[in-house]
């Protein structure tokens, strides 16, 4: 019996979608039977009234009711026919719907009203036809820009290493080639090895081997790594890290802060600065990291920490959309929170806040 109802947030009970759909197939059936009862009825006082059937004394009226039944339930079946499509009406809407959205038209939308719970249908339905969308989307710009980045230094090595088969190169030639092969090479390296890294992660569902470590000294140790990229842009760095222990998983988290790291030197001007802080507050740890680069807009703001999406459209910086996805599904592993503060023109900022 409780199959038919659910309780509401207030702890009451109320009548479930099976049971409301059952009790309306019921009422209409019932409604049917006493329409076509009735007009049956109606008829046959009509016929007799006019004299094209005779009543006849009792005994002779068992043919008539046969005959009343008979014209009843003719009756009952036209109008069953005429109005059985009614209920089922905003299912077909929403098969058909489904039909489109199997052949790839993510733009359909529904809109059903009544009652309550095809409206909510409706509104879920929409809501997934937006997010298909918009998955869609991001898979063809991925393909554009998963094949640019791919095509580029492929394009670069093979090109080098035809030119390395003449025997008129000087030494120092044959080096700068060789540098761009082993560059681009390793350019490659990275972005095989961010996906396979974002493949992994994000068959995870929670963590395992975590350990407590130093996370200012982790900080520090990912910002020596990238010593050659800041140093090459002579960015200042300002440091402010406050010396905690934190238990996470050590080597995801270190990925977290050579992204953000990366992301920040990448988008700073030449003699620019890089702020990194880290302090306490509230039971949680929160990481900034700052740039005074370009900055963002809110669109782009929105859509930064999805895979595969990339703000700049140019391809005028190194880049391939999956390394925010990366920080922000390792920091969703953790509990905590990855978020942006940007304005167009005055730098990002990437706040990490983690639980302790």
């Amino acid at each position: 019996m409780m199959k038919y109802f659910t309780y509401t947030n207030a702890g009451k009970l109320k009548l479930n979608f099976r049971a409301k759909m059952n009790l309306l197939t019921t009422g209409l059936i019932f409604v049917l039977l006493l329409l076509s009862t009735f007009l049956g009825n109606g008829i046959m006082i009509l016929l007799i009234h006019h004299g094209f059937i005779n009543a006849g004394p009792p005994s002779s009226q068992i043919p008539l009711l046969i005959q009343t039944g008979i014209i009843s339930i003719i009756i009952g079946t036209l109008i069953t026919l005429l109005i059985s499509h009614l209920p089922l009406k905003p299912l077909h809407t929403l098969v058909e719907a489904i039909h489109q959205v199997s052949t790839g038209n993510y733009d359909v939308k529904i809109h059903l009203e009544h009652p309550a719970e095809f409206r909510e249908v409706s509104d879920c339905f929409n809501h997934m036809t937006e997010e298909l969308s918009c998955t869609e989307m991001l898979r063809s710009d991925f393909i554009n820009n998963f094949s640019h980045e791919f095509k580029t230094p492929i394009v670069s090595v093979l090109g080098f290493a035809k030119l390395l088969k003449s025997d008129q190169l000087t030494k120092d030639q044959r080096e700068e080639y060789l540098d761009i092969i082993i560059e681009e090479s390793r350019r490659l390296s990275e972005l095989s090895t961010t996906i396979l890294d974002l493949s992994r992660i994000e068959s995870l569902s929670s963590l395992s081997g975590q350990t407590t470590f130093s996370l200012s000294e982790q900080i520090r140790e990912a910002i020596l790594l990238l010593e050659y990229k800041w140093s090459q842009k002579h960015l200042k760095l300002d440091l402010n890290l406050e010396e905690l222990d934190i238990l996470a998983d050590e080597a995801l988290l270190k990925q977290v802060w050579i992204n953000l790291l990366d992301n920040g030197i990448k988008f700073s001007p030449e003699f620019g600065k890089l702020s990194v802080s880290l302090h306490t507050k509230d039971g949680t740890c929160i990481v900034k990291v700052q740039d005074h680069g370009p900055g963002m807009d809110q669109a782009t703001s929105d859509l930064i920490f999805t895979k595969f999406y990339q703000g700049d459209t140019s391809h005028q910086s190194e880049g391939n959309g999956l390394g925010l996805a990366l920080v922000k599904k390792i920091i969703e592993l953790h509990r905590g929170t990855v978020t942006v503060e940007s304005n167009t023109g005055k730098g990002s900022t990437f706040i990490v806040v983690l639980p302790l």
